[in-house]
C-alpha cells in the first residue's frame, strides 16, 4: 500500500520573477515525496505561473488592502478544502493572518518564513513585534532565511530562540553554472571590450542601485570603458521616475541599461565581468548565491546578512552602505586584478556549494516538517 505523501501548503504573495518566488519553486522541486499546493495572493497570475503549475497545484485567494477579515475567511475555506498537514506562510507579517486561518481550518502546524528582515519596512519596532507575538498561539515557529534574519527575530522582536528555525535559501548550483556557462559562451566577451557591471534586483526601497549609479559616474570619470545592466521591475512608477533623473544628472543615460524583470538571469551573469549588489536590507539574496554560482566576482553592500553569505569577505568585496566612492574602487580592483577574481570565485564556489544548495535547503525543510506531525 502506497503511503500518503504529506501535504504542504505555500501562501505567497505573487508569482514574480523575485527571489523569493524562486526560492520557493526551487522548495517544491527539491520535495518531490510532499504533496504541493501554492495559495497567492495577487489579482494576476504573474510570469511565473506556468513554471509553478509544473511542479504542483495552485490555488488564488486574493487579498486586498483593508479586506483583512474577507481575506481570512476565504483562506480557512480554502484550507478547508486542501486539508494540508502544514502550511508555510512566505510573507513575514501577513503570516499572523495565515497562521489564524490555519489553526482555525484545523491544519495541524504552520510556520511564518521570515525572507527580509521585518523591521526594515516600518517606522519602530512595534508593528512587527506586535504581529510576530501575535502569531504565536497559531503557529509552531518562525523560519529565517539566513542567521542574519534569525539575529532579529530573537534580538529586536525578541521571540524565544526555541521557536525560530534558520534554514539558509538555496538552490540548484549546478544548473544555475550550467547556464552562466551558456551565457559567458552566447556572449563571445574579448580582452578590451566594455566591462559589464550587472546587478540583478528588483527597484524595491531595500535596494540602493543610486549608491551604484554614482559608482558607475566615477568609474566613467577615471576613463573606464564600462556598461551597468540593471536587471529587475520597478514596484512604483516614482521610482523609476526618481531614478531616470538621477541617471540624467549623473549623465551616463548611454552606459547604464534597463532590462526589466528578467527569467535568465544567471545567463546574464555569465555575460557579465562584475556583479554588484547594493542594498540597504537583505534577508539571503538569491541573486547573490547565483553569481557565486556563475563564477562572477562580487561586489556588495557590507550589511549583516551580505557579510554572512560572502563570509566575512572572503567570497566577495564588501563595501560600506551608500559608499559610491568604495563602490567604485571595488569594482575597478575586480576588473584590474585577475587574481583578485580567480582567489575569490573560487572561495565562492566552494560556499555556495556546500550551504547554499537546494538539498541542503529542502532537507532541513523536510526534517521540520516530519517533527511538527504526531507520529
Amino acid at each position: 500500500m502506497t503511503e500518503k505523501k504529506l501535504r504542504v501548503v505555500h501562501v505567497i504573495g505573487s508569482l514574480s520573477y523575485a527571489g523569493l518566488q524562486r526560492r520557493v519553486l526551487a522548495l517544491i522541486e527539491a520535495l518531490p515525496e510532499f504533496s504541493h499546493v501554492v495559495v497567492f495572493q495577487s489579482e494576476t497570475r504573474g510570469p511565473l505561473y506556468a513554471d509553478y503549475s509544473k511542479a504542483c497545484e495552485i490555488r488564488q485567494c486574493v487579498y486586498q488592502p483593508g479586506r483583512r477579515l474577507e481575506f481570512a475567511r476565504r483562506l480557512i475555506d480554502l484550507l478547508r478544502e486542501i486539508r494540508p498537514d502544514v502550511v508555510l506562510a512566505h510573507l513575514f507579517g501577513n503570516h499572523t493572518l495565515v497562521s489564524w486561518a490555519s489553526f482555525v481550518a484545523g491544519v495541524p502546524a504552520a510556520y511564518g518564513v521570515s525572507a527580509n528582515d521585518p523591521v526594515y519596512y516600518e517606522s519602530s519596532v512595534w508593528k512587527p513585534m506586535l504581529l510576530a507575538h501575535a502569531a504565536r498561539p497559531f503557529c509552531r515557529g518562525e523560519i529565517a532565511v539566513s542567521h542574519a534574519v534569525g539575529q532579529v527575530l530573537t534580538s529586536r522582536l525578541q521571540l524565544p530562540a526555541r521557536r525560530v528555525h534558520v534554514i539558509p535559501n538555496g538552490f540548484v548550483v549546478e544548473e544555475v553554472a550550467a547556464r552562466a556557462a551558456a551565457g559567458k559562451a552566447a556572449a563571445q566577451r574579448l580582452p578590451g571590450d566594455t566591462a559589464r557591471i550587472l546587478m540583478a534586483a528588483s527597484f524595491a526601497r531595500s535596494k540602493e542601485q543610486p549608491t551604484l549609479l554614482r559608482a558607475m559616474k566615477l568609474l566613467r570619470s577615471e576613463g573606464r570603458n564600462v556598461e551597468l545592466q540593471l536587471a529587475g521591475g520597478f514596484y512604483r512608477e516614482s521610482v523609476r521616475v526618481n531614478i531616470e533623473k538621477l541617471i540624467d544628472e549623473l549623465d551616463i543615460r548611454d552606459v547604464v541599461k534597463f532590462l526589466g524583470a528578467r527569467n535568465d538571469v544567471p545567463e546574464l551573469m555569465g555575460a557579465s565581468d562584475v556583479v554588484a549588489h547594493s542594498t540597504n536590507s537583505e534577508g539571503l539574496s538569491v541573486a547573490m548565491l547565483e553569481a557565486m554560482a556563475a563564477g562572477v566576482p562580487l561586489v556588495a553592500t557590507d550589511i549583516p546578512s551580505c557579510r554572512e553569505v560572502l563570509d566575512d569577505g572572503r567570497c566577495g568585496l564588501l563595501v560600506p552602505l551608500g559608499d559610491a566612492e568604495a563602490m567604485a574602487e571595488a569594482i575597478g580592483r575586480l576588473l584590474d586584478d585577475e587574481a583578485l577574481r580567480r582567489r575569490l570565485v573560487d572561495a565562492a564556489s566552494e560556499r555556495v556549494r556546500s550551504q547554499y544548495h537546494v538539498k541542503r535547503m529542502a532537507a532541513d525543510y523536510a526534517a521540520l516538517i516530519r517533527s511538527s506531525l504526531p507520529g
